[in-house]
């Protein structure tokens, strides 16, 4: 005997599994995303530090191959330490990296759309510099501890439902040894 099969129970069927398979997609997507974003800042913090050390080779080199005060240098005029690298010399790196839109206080970044990708609140940002100790080893670096936090929007929850976003606090340590 012949079992008869109902015909609409497979299209129900087919629609659940398209379904589920854009919500799995639509998740790993925004997972990848958020990732790349937050590697995005990193390297762009690690390009900052660079860039600022660079800047000031000529101040930062003396103290660091000397084994002290990696970030300071004496002032020629008034005999006093003078910080010749800080929190503010590699925020202004970072915001011209990016290209951050300033808003209320808060960093932007848009896409061509205009749609927010991220926010970073500069006010929170913290930076450690740790200097080399006295009578350092070679290759022993200047060490900077930065501190962000990111903000990323969600792009599928946002638009269906007024979801906060997600908050990253993102801490990203680089190290500059100058060669000798």
């Amino acid at each position: 005997m012949k079992k008869k099969t109902d015909p609409g129970i497979s299209s129900t069927l087919a629609v659940v599994l398209i379904l589920s398979l854009m919500i799995i997609f639509a998740g790993v997507y925004e997972y990848l995303r958020m990732v790349a974003i937050v590697e995005q800042v990193d390297q762009a913090v690690e390009l900052s530090v660079q860039g600022v050390a660079s800047e000031n080779w000529e101040n930062i080199y003396q103290g660091v191959r000397e084994g002290y005060a990696g970030t300071y240098s004496k002032g020629k005029l008034t005999d006093e330490w003078e910080e010749v690298m800080n929190k503010e010399q590699i925020l202004k790196q970072l915001k011209s990296m990016i290209d951050f839109q300033t808003e209320s206080g808060t960093w932007v970044k848009r896409d061509e759309q205009g749609n927010v990708m991220f926010t970073l609140k500069p006010e929170e940002t913290t930076v450690k510099i740790i200097n080399t100790s006295l009578s350092a080893d070679e290759g022993e670096a200047l060490l900077v501890e930065t501190t962000n936090t990111i903000s990323i929007p969600w792009v599928f929850l946002d638009s269906i439902n007024n979801v906060s976003p997600v908050v990253v606090k993102q801490k990203t340590v680089c190290g500059y040894t100058p060669r000798f």
